[in-house]
Formats: structure tokens, C-alpha cells, sequence
């Protein structure tokens, strides 16, 4: 993560942990939700695209 700032690496992680673990609940709590509800598809998703967002961070920084 060379050139990426610690606020912001740290932030991405964070968010995307918080991301999963709530997705990682609904999963375990079962329910309409965890059998591929939209709650749980909107979570998968924003993790999804905070990896994205990671990725073009870490981009951005190697090139400059």
C-alpha cells in the first residue's frame, strides 16, 4: 500500500470490516434476509466496491 495514506488505508479497512461483519450477522441471524434479501446484497456489494476503491487508491498512489 506504498504512498497510501494511514487515514485512509485505515479508514477503507475499517469500513470494509464493518461492511463484512454486518453481512457475516445477517448471514448467521438467518431469515428472509440471510437467504439472499436485499440487506444482505447491498452489504456484499459495498464491500465489493470498497475493494474497488482500495485497489484505485493504491493505483493512484504508485503512479504519482
Amino acid at each position: 500500500m506504498v504512498g497510501v495514506g494511514p487515514v485512509t488505508l485505515a479508514t477503507l479497512v475499517w469500513v470494509y470490516i464493518a461492511i463484512r461483519l454486518s453481512h457475516f450477522a445477517i448471514y448467521l441471524r438467518g431469515g428472509k434476509a440471510a437467504k439472499g434479501g436485499s440487506v444482505r446484497t447491498i452489504l456484499y456489494v459495498s464491500g465489493a466496491l470498497v475493494t474497488v476503491v482500495l485497489i484505485a487508491v493504491t493505483a493512484m498512489a504508485a503512479i504519482h
